[in-house]
């Protein structure tokens, strides 16, 4: 719900009054405006209305869940030994510092979307059958884990 409903212009306020279906008795004014949109909003958060979606079907209010964070135990492993002791993830504007070598819960939006994605090329020697040496490029996790607990939800 908004808090200045007076802040908004005309063709905001025409926009909601469309969106929410409200129609004013008479001309357009700015005062009558504010108080059916104000008022519309009032009662949908109290669960007073009933409101069609897109379909048709009606649906009584709004019904907002809040969403649950979905975890998964994980332990990040070292890879080299003088590895930093832990791991550095960002999403959106978020950093997370991971500690290595612990249980840690991990959100499972940042495992799925950065830690899995995490990828680096390493060169390893391979050796033909001519005794020459070869380096092939093999992409690698960047970050190795193991999963103690599937995902779950807190």
């Amino acid at each position: 719900m908004r808090k200045n409903y007076y802040a908004l212009k005309d063709s905001e306020l025409q926009q909601l009054m469309r969106d929410y279906a409200i129609s004013l008795e008479g001309d357009f004014t700015r005062k009558s405006a504010v108080l059916a949109v104000k008022d519309f909003e009032e009662k949908l958060e109290k669960g007073e209305l009933v409101v069609p979606d897109m379909e048709g079907n009606v649906l009584e209010g709004l019904k907002r869940e809040i969403p649950k964070l979905r975890v998964t135990t994980v332990i990040f492993h070292n890879t080299m030994e003088n590895d930093m002791p832990y791991i550095f993830v960002g999403n959106n504007g978020r950093g997370f510092y991971i500690p290595k070598e612990t249980e840690v819960d991990v959100p499972d939006y940042i495992l799925n979307s950065c830690i899995k994605d995490a990828v680096e090329d390493r060169m390893f020697p391979e050796q033909q059958m001519n005794g020459d040496i070869v380096w092939k490029v093999k992409k690698i996790q960047r970050f190795p884990y193991s999963i103690i607990n599937p995902s779950r939800e807190i």
